[in-house]
């Protein structure tokens, strides 16, 4: 049978008041006592009803994760970053995944939930087509929130960005500077994707400094995923010999591309280039390995964390909302033409 507060109380012939400030370490117990109460937990294996305490403290101890999908490396490493800092502080992760085979809406509707009623002490939420509806009703709840690569600082949200403009500009720096390359095709990610046109800008922004034309751009729509870019291939394949550089807006994209490729008999880096971007963990191990830009995706996990029970902890210290940008780092293989 489970022992109860009352009996421990019983057995210590002391008070369930006591009891509870031994337990929680609050307020005065005696030294005796405390030996006597300790005693008496390690001899019937007592562990304290987890509702109960953290009920008393008003606090669940978990933090909430939103994230659109966890299938690729991008998601996993969030979710390593986040919860490195919640276990060593000995909280819990509730995850919501969007692309759970339910309706997007429904999902939405279900962290949201989750937000207002305070089944969280806070939330990290990466979901990159929410609508200023939902974060107006977030903003609202009162607890920290800290939205992933989107800016809500208007809304009284802190945000954790990644720099996909400046990554990009570098990428395509490497590719006309050390290659001479001048005609480059972009393969974009969803129109909604805000990473995706902040990396199409930087695309387009470097060209526009080398003086390249930027009137006819072979830019292709894609959805992030490996057999998207085995899609794309199909469109750019037309192109190709007009084409020196392929630049995808992410590794999984630049993977089915490269297989394609592979299919056809054509070099990559030799007779075209094929650049990435988020450095997966895999792109430095395929043949050739991965021309891309890192994205601290760790980090990223780790630092919205970190400002979450910050936030928690300390609710007067950080009032005002802040956006923090982690700065992207072009790593260069064989797949761009260097070292073959």
């Amino acid at each position: 049978m489970k022992l109860t507060i009352s009996q421990i109380a019983k057995l210590a012939g002391v008070s369930k008041s006591t009891v509870s400030r031994a337990l929680n370490g609050s307020g005065y117990v005696s030294e005796g006592t405390k030996r006597k109460i300790q005693e008496i937990i390690r001899k019937y294996d007592y562990v304290p009803d987890s509702k109960a305490v953290n009920l008393s403290k008003k606090r669940t101890f978990t933090v909430g994760l939103v994230l659109p999908s966890t299938s690729g490396p991008f998601y996993g490493e969030v979710i390593r970053g986040v919860e490195e800092v919640l276990s060593a502080r000995k909280y819990f992760t509730l995850l919501t995944v969007l692309d759970s085979g339910q309706d997007e809406k429904q999902a939405r509707k279900r962290y949201l939930s989750m937000i207002r009623e305070k089944r969280v002490d806070g939330a990290i939420v990466f979901d990159p087509t929410v609508d200023e509806g939902t974060v107006r009703k977030l903003s609202e709840s009162k607890i920290p929130i800290v939205f992933l690569l989107k800016d809500f600082q208007t809304f009284g949200i802190d945000s954790v960005m990644v720099d996909n403009f400046t990554g990009s500009v570098l990428m395509v720096d490497h590719l006309v500077e050390k290659h001479g390359y001048k005609s480059i095709a972009f393969v974009r990610g969803p129109m909604v994707s805000d990473d995706s046109e902040q990396r199409f800008q930087g695309f387009v922004e470097s060209l526009r400094r080398h003086n390249l034309c930027c009137d006819n751009l072979l830019v292709f729509t894609s959805d992030f995923t490996f057999e998207g870019g085995r899609k794309a291939f199909q469109e750019l394949r037309k192109e190709l010999n007009r084409l020196e550089a392929i630049f995808c807006a992410n590794d999984e994209m630049a993977l089915g591309i490269i297989e394609e490729m592979k299919r056809e008999g054509i070099q990559i880096g030799q007779d075209i280039a094929v650049v990435g971007f988020d450095d997966a963990f895999w792109s430095g191990h395929i043949e050739p390995p991965l021309t891309t830009v890192h994205q601290p995706m760790y980090e990223v996990g780790k630092i919205s964390a970190q400002r979450v029970l910050e936030r928690s902890n300390n609710p007067d210290v950080f009032k005002d909302p802040v956006k923090i940008t982690l700065q992207t780092q072009l790593v260069v293989r064989k797949s761009c033409g260097c070292g073959c």
